[in-house]
C-alpha cells in the first residue's frame, strides 16, 4: 500500500476543524439550528435559501419578489452567494435551506484552507509540513472565524482565491505548461468567484493588479521580462475574453438591470483601525450583526508575533515572493483602515497617519469596498511567507531536534494566537417558528403578503426564516436585501417617513450606521402615507410576534393606522383581509 496522499492527510485534519468549529449544529438538529435566526446569519439563510425555489419553481435566480414587495430586489446588488445556493440545492430540497447554510459554513475553512495547501505544493513546491501550515492560517484566521461566526459566506468561502492566485503564478512566473489552460483556468475561476462574492473578487484583482504591476517593475531591472512577456499576455487576454464573455450579461444585470442600485451600496464602511490589527481587541455588540454568544477578535487581528515572522522571512529567505508579500501585506493593512481614522482608544492609529483609501473611495465599484475586508489579503501573505519560511526551517536544519525546535516555534507564534482568537465551538440556537406562527402560517391565503411586526430590514429579522422554513408559500413587506429607492440609490428600509422607515423604527432603534427614532403616533397624513402603502404592497395579513423596541406601543401605532383592532390569536396579534378592512382603513 502506498503513501496516504498528503492532501488526503490535510483534508481531513480541516474538516475535522471545520465540523468542530459548527459542533452544536452537528450535535444536534442542523435542519433548525443555526447561530439565530437574526441579523445577517437570517439574510445569508434566505440567500442560500432561494436558487432550491427558485430552480424547481421556475423563477429567475437572479432577481426575485418574495421580500421587499412589489418591486422585489436584483439578487446580484446583494451578498447572494448565488454560486453556493445552486450548489447546494439538493441539500435544500432533500433536508432543508437551513441545512444547506450550516453544509456551507461547516465546509467554507476547509475547503479554503486545502485550495491553499494544493496551491502551495503545486506552484511553489512546499513541503507538506509548511503547506498544511499555509493551508491552516488561511482557512482558519480571526478573519475568518469572526465572519463564519455572522454567517458571512460571501467572505469566507475562499477556495477560488488560491486557484486563481495559482493561475496568475504561472502565467507570470512559472510558465509552466500550456499559456491557454491556465488562462481558461483563470478566467473560469474568476467567472466563479463573482457568483460566490462580487467583492472579494474586486479586492483579489485590485491587489493582483499591483502585485503584477511590481514583479513586472522587477523583471524589467533583471532584464527578464521580455522573455516572460509572450506566454503572459496571451494568458491573461485570454482569461479577460473568457471572463468577459462569461459574465457580460451578469454584470450588466448588476449595474443597468431591473432595480439596479445607482451610486454607494452604504453611505458609511467597516474599517479596521491599526491596533485591532496589531492586538487581539474584542468584538463588540454581536447581537446586532448576528451572534448571540461571547465574541473574539476584530476580524482585523493578524498579531505583532505573525508580522515578525514576515519581517524573518524576508531577512533569511531573501526570495523575491516573500518580498512582495511583505509590500502587498503593509498595502493591505494600510488600506483597510478606510478613509476615517479610528480613535487610538478603540483599537485605532494617530491621527497623522496618512490614509490612501481616502483617494480610492469615490471610484467606480471599488466606492462598494468594505476596507476592512482587504484583510484577507493580509491573511493570505502572512500564509504564503510563514508556509516558506517553516518548510526552508523543515529542510535545511541539520539537526532533526533544531529543525522540530525551529518549525515549532514559526507554527506557534502563527497559529496559536489565530486559533484561540475566538471562542469556539460557536454558539448556535434553534430557529424553527414558533408553533401559533407556523399554525397561522398554514391558515394563510393563497398568494398572501404578510407584513411581520418586527420588521425585518434589522437585526429582529426572524421572518425571513420563518418564510423559507415554510416553503417560500407567501411573500414578504420589506427584508434584508439592499433595493433601489425612487431615485436609483441604495434604500435599506431605514429612510424616516417612509412607511419602511417607519415599520423599521417601531421595530428597533438600532441598524446599520444608525439610529432611529420611535415614531410618534401617526397623524392623519401618515395615516394616508400608510394605507396607500399597503395597498401597494399587496399586504393580506399582517402578524405581530413577540419582539420589537415596544410591542405595546407598536401595537397600537398599527391600529390607528389600519383602523382597526387586531385579534389575539395564540400569544400574536394578527389583522386579517387587510385589503378588506373597513373603508376607513382602506381607503387612501
Amino acid at each position: 500500500m502506498g503513501r496516504v496522499p498528503g492532501w488526503l492527510v490535510a483534508g481531513v485534519v480541516y474538516a475535522g476543524l471545520g465540523v468542530g468549529m459548527w459542533w452544536h449544529v452537528w450535535a444536534g438538529r442542523p435542519a433548525s439550528t443555526m447561530v439565530c435566526a437574526c441579523g445577517d446569519p437570517a439574510s445569508i439563510a434566505w440567500f442560500i435559501a432561494w436558487p432550491a425555489y427558485a430552480i424547481s419553481h421556475g423563477h429567475s435566480l437572479l432577481y426575485t419578489t418574495w421580500v421587499h414587495v412589489p418591486g422585489g430586489m436584483n439578487l446580484l446588488d446583494n451578498t447572494s452567494v448565488l454560486a453556493l445556493g445552486v450548489a447546494l440545492s439538493p441539500v435544500s430540497w432533500l433536508f432543508g435551506p437551513v441545512t444547506a447554510l450550516n453544509v456551507a459554513l461547516t465546509l467554507a475553512p476547509p475547503l479554503s484552507a486545502l485550495s491553499m495547501y494544493g496551491c502551495l505544493r503545486r506552484a511553489l513546491g512546499a513541503g507538506r509540513p509548511a503547506a498544511f501550515l499555509g493551508g491552516l492560517l488561511f482557512g482558519f484566521s480571526p478573519y475568518m472565524m469572526r465572519n463564519e461566526a455572522f454567517n458571512h459566506l460571501q467572505v469566507t468561502f475562499l477556495p477560488l482565491l488560491p486557484l486563481i492566485f495559482l493561475c496568475c503564478y504561472e502565467l507570470a512566473v512559472a510558465q509552466q505548461g500550456s499559456w491557454w489552460r491556465w488562462g481558461a483556468g483563470l478566467g473560469l475561476a474568476v467567472t466563479a468567484q463573482f457568483f460566490v462574492g462580487v467583492e472579494m473578487l474586486t479586492i483579489t484583482v485590485f491587489m493582483t493588479g499591483i502585485a503584477l504591476a511590481l514583479a513586472s517593475l522587477a523583471a524589467l531591472v533583471r532584464g527578464s521580462l521580455a522573455g516572460k512577456l509572450p506566454f503572459a499576455w496571451r494568458g491573461f487576454l485570454l482569461a479577460g475574453l473568457v471572463a468577459g464573455a462569461l459574465l457580460a450579461y451578469p454584470a450588466w444585470y448588476a449595474l443597468a438591470g431591473p432595480r439596479h442600485i445607482r451610486g454607494a451600496v452604504w453611505s458609511a464602511v467597516t474599517a479596521n483601525g491599526l491596533g485591532q490589527q496589531l492586538f487581539p481587541v474584542r468584538q463588540r455588540d454581536l447581537a446586532v450583526i448576528g451572534y448571540l454568544g461571547h465574541g473574539g477578535t476584530r476580524g482585523a487581528y493578524l498579531g505583532i508575533l505573525a508580522l515578525v515572522v514576515v519581517a524573518v522571512a524576508v531577512a533569511v529567505l531573501r526570495r523575491p515572493l516573500v518580498v512582495l508579500c511583505a509590500i502587498l501585506l503593509v498595502t493591505a493593512m494600510w488600506l483597510s483602515l478606510g478613509s476615517k481614522h479610528l480613535a487610538i482608544s478603540q483599537g485605532g492609529q494617530p491621527s497623522w497617519l496618512p490614509l490612501p483609501w481616502r483617494a480610492l473611495d469615490g471610484w467606480p465599484i471599488l466606492k462598494n469596498i468594505t476596507p476592512a475586508n482587504f484583510s484577507v489579503v493580509a491573511v493570505w501573505c502572512i500564509a504564503v511567507a510563514g508556509t516558506l519560511l517553516l518548510d526552508r526551517v523543515w529542510r535545511t536544519a541539520a539537526a532533526p531536534a533544531a529543525r522540530v525546535a525551529a518549525a515549532a516555534a514559526v507554527s506557534a507564534a502563527l497559529v496559536i494566537p489565530w486559533l484561540l482568537a475566538w471562542p469556539l465551538p460557536f454558539t448556535t440556537t434553534g430557529v424553527r417558528a414558533p408553533a401559533a406562527v407556523s399554525r397561522l402560517e398554514a391558515r394563510l391565503p393563497a398568494g398572501a403578503v404578510v407584513l411581520f411586526y418586527p420588521f425585518p430590514s434589522s437585526y429582529q429579522d426572524q421572518a425571513l426564516v420563518w418564510q423559507l422554513e415554510d416553503g417560500m408559500r407567501y411573500r414578504l413587506v420589506g427584508g434584508r436585501g439592499i433595493v433601489a429607492g425612487g431615485d436609483g440609490s441604495a434604500d435599506h428600509g431605514f429612510t424616516p417617513g417612509t412607511p419602511e422607515g417607519t415599520m423599521t423604527a417601531l421595530t428597533t432603534p438600532l441598524v446599520t450606521h444608525a439610529v432611529m427614532a420611535l415614531p410618534p403616533m401617526p397623524a392623519p397624513g401618515a395615516i394616508r402615507s400608510f394605507r396607500v402603502a399597503m395597498r401597494a404592497w399587496g399586504v393580506t395579513n399582517v402578524v405581530m410576534t413577540p419582539g420589537g423596541r415596544d410591542p405595546a406601543y407598536a401595537r397600537k401605532w398599527l391600529s390607528a393606522a389600519l383602523g382597526t383592532a387586531p385579534q389575539r390569536e395564540e400569544g400574536i396579534w394578527v389583522w386579517n383581509d387587510v385589503q378588506q378592512l373597513p373603508a376607513r382603513a382602506a381607503a387612501g
